[in-house]
């Protein structure tokens, strides 16, 4: 039996296997990163850059935000540890906080963008009063 066979009864189309369905912990996780990412979008990071996903490098649920300064991840940890960033695949740093039933969403991303910031990563409209070269006349 080959693996292109018609299996519509058992997976779907027939075309190809249907895949299987995330645990219970990664959807939660995925649920987490998407909530974190939509408080993002007060410091100007729209949908349009940034991504949630489980990452089997990181072993973890990851949102990735494109910057100026290339692609950082956010790792979801397990419960009380403090959230991993990575840039080019390392590890550079965390959050200073922890994952928690205390810890709101939107208090991380305002970590996260100030993390981002911090390293030139990101520029907060309306909050970064310091002129930059290409924004001057």
């Amino acid at each position: 039996m080959s693996l292109f066979e018609n299996h519509a009864d058992d997976h779907g189309c027939g075309c190809v296997p249907a895949p299987a369905e995330p645990d219970p912990a990664t959807t939660a996780d995925i649920m987490q990163a998407r909530a974190i990412a939509a408080g993002l979008a007060e410091f100007g990071i729209g949908p349009a850059h940034w991504s949630a996903a489980y990452d089997r490098e990181a072993a973890a649920v990851v949102l990735r935000v494109d910057t100026a300064r290339g692609l950082y991840a956010l790792a979801v940890p397990a419960p009380g540890q403090p959230f991993p960033v990575r840039h080019r695949g390392a590890r550079i740093g965390a959050l200073d906080c922890r994952r928690t039933y205390g810890t709101a969403d939107s208090y991380v991303a305002a970590l996260f963008a100030a993390y981002l910031r911090d390293r030139a990563a990101l520029e907060i409209p309306g909050r970064d009063g310091c002129p930059r070269t290409e924004n001057m006349v």
